[in-house]
């Protein structure tokens, strides 16, 4: 419940980025045209999605909130968890939006795009967003979002290695694509391990940042 709180409280600070977020949502729309191809366009969307989740940092540190933080019957663990919680959740609505519209423009274009390449894209997509996140948000507990705008652009890196490993590797011929295709549990089970080992490593870090400061 205080989570969940803490969450809230960061949707109130972002009332000040409502027209840039939804900015960010229609981006992907234009990009999509370029490339048409609904992965590339999704994962676009995530990765602008995740750029994003250094507004609530910047509006807390221009208001000076960490007298605030103090004084709220919440923890410190309880109010990073929040943070994280939060940025979930955009990430949520961010992949849902293109999961929605993206397919339909492509459609339209004459590109037929099946529910298992949308499912495929989605969870590509949300894979990538929580990666991204899970790595920027300690840096901006230690650093702050002025020194820590740097890992702003962590996504942008992210984005071009992956497009470039995609199209440059034969995944075919991959010890692991044999592993997955023989074995169906395999591909989740280790997905699975690898999202909860990031968010809990990335969640310990920045609770542990958090602590070693003074609020």
């Amino acid at each position: 419940m205080k989570i969940w709180k803490a969450a809230k409280l960061d949707f109130n600070l972002l009332k000040y980025y409502y027209k840039s977020i939804c900015f960010t949502l229609l981006i992907p729309l234009a990009f999509i045209l370029l490339y048409r191809t609904l992965a590339v366009g999704i994962s676009f969307a995530m990765f602008m999605m995740a750029m994003s989740s250094i507004y609530t940092f910047s509006v807390a540190d221009k208001n000076d909130m960490q007298r605030l933080y103090r004084i709220l019957p919440v923890s410190v663990k309880a109010l990073v968890c929040g943070k994280y919680l939060h940025a979930f959740l955009m990430g949520i609505l961010a992949v849902s939006v293109s999961g929605i519209l993206q397919p339909m423009i492509l459609g339209m274009l004459g590109v037929n795009v099946s529910g298992k390449e949308v499912m495929t894209a989605v969870l590509a997509g949300m894979v990538l967003y929580i990666t991204y996140v899970c790595f920027q948000i300690p840096a901006y507990y230690k650093f702050g979002p002025i020194k820590g705008r740097v890992f702003m652009y962590v996504p942008v890196v992210g984005i071009l290695l992956t497009m470039f490993v995609v199209e440059k590797a034969d995944i075919r011929t991959g010890v692991l694509f044999r592993m997955l295709s023989e074995n169906r549990y395999l591909g989740p089970c280790l997905l699975v391990l690898y999202l909860a080992a990031v968010v809990c490593i990335s969640i310990g870090i920045s609770v542990r940042i958090s602590k070693n400061k003074e609020w």
